[in-house]
């Protein structure tokens, strides 16, 4: 899709005003621009609002991803029949879904708005244990005895629970499978990506390459690469315009991955050590790397004053042994 900017009008800037109005975004200086179709100021801030509630780069700008939390937004659980399919459902009414499955105790997975088979799963056993048909269909009576449930919700996610769990059982790391992503980045990024993998076999691990600036496969493709070779972690480089280095792990309203938190303190250890560089912690975001990868994964943006050679690849590789073999570097 194009991307609509601040300074365009037209029918493309009502329908991202309509939707951003609708979800309550309502800043002073909206309703004049929603009445000329124009992308102003209040439009661009409405559109920050919204790309920072929902975890993705607060720039302005509706990009394919902005466009599809927009839309995603706008679902209310009960707005239709919701059911494991190829593609998935995706939606906030997914995201609610797996909200009130995992504090009823049933293991919906990740809170990410995407009904895959934990979520299916889960919602089979609710079924099951308050004695609807295990149709697997979030329809009018199951969602009836969900909200019924809602005084029974408790404060956690049993999924944060359960991958708590996993986070603290024994992992070897002979044949553990790494994905390093590239991003579209080229020269000493891709270098720190080679070095790293080097490094990581010399291990036992199972290292897989993905990205680069001669790959041409978007993001969401790339992270099903990563699921497909069921990897156990996934490693991304992104260059950014901002000084210093960020780690973003996955994470969306009240729910985050612990797991994923875990390696993105790992990886934010590794590059604390060099001080030159301004290192931001550790931060929950839902940029498509990261909500779509079923395992941990984690973002590392850098930019002035960060070499990815020097910095970033001995502090991927530390991160990588110290996540599967504690107090191993």
């Amino acid at each position: 899709m194009r991307v609509v900017s601040p300074g365009d009008r037209g029918p493309a800037v009502s329908d991202v005003q309509k939707r951003l109005f609708e979800l309550g975004y309502t800043p002073p200086g909206l309703e004049a621009e929603m009445r000329e179709a124009h992308y102003g100021e209040s439009t661009a801030g409405a559109v920050r609002e919204f790309q920072s509630r929902r975890g993705l780069p607060a720039d302005g700008r509706v990009d394919e991803n902005t466009w599809h939390e927009l839309v995603e937004a706008s679902y209310r659980l009960g707005d239709r029949f919701l059911y494991l399919r190829v593609p998935p459902f995706r939606g906030d009414d997914v995201r609610e879904l797996q909200r009130y499955l995992n504090r009823l105790g049933f293991n919906a997975g990740r809170e990410d708005g995407i009904f895959g088979r934990d979520t299916d799963r889960a919602l089979r056993a609710f079924q099951h244990n308050v004695g609807l048909p295990v149709d697997g269909i979030a329809g009018s009576s199951t969602l009836s005895y969900l909200q019924r449930l809602r005084h029974a919700l408790k404060d956690t996610s049993v999924a944060e629970v359960h991958e708590a769990i996993e986070d603290l059982s024994s992992r070897g790391i002979a044949g553990r499978t790494v994905v390093l992503d590239a991003g579209e980045e080229s020269g000493s990024a891709e270098d720190a990506v080679r070095l790293a993998a080097g490094d990581l076999r010399s291990h036992g691990m199972v290292v897989v390459i993905t990205g680069g600036p001669s790959s041409g496969i978007p993001e969401g493709q790339r992270a099903r690469q990563a699921n497909d070779c069921d990897a156990d972690i996934v490693l991304c480089l992104r260059a950014s315009g901002e000084p210093g280095a960020r780690v973003y792990y996955f994470g969306s309203g009240d729910y985050s991955s612990p797991r994923g938190k875990r390696l993105a303190s790992l990886v934010w250890e590794g590059l604390g050590e060099n001080a030159a560089a301004q290192i931001a912690a550790p931060e929950a975001r839902s940029y498509p790397m990261l909500r779509e990868t079923r395992m941990p994964c984690v973002i590392v943006e850098y930019g002035s004053g960060v070499d990815p050679v020097t910095v970033l690849y001995p502090a991927l590789v530390e991160a990588a042994i110290a996540y599967f073999r504690p107090g191993e570097t």
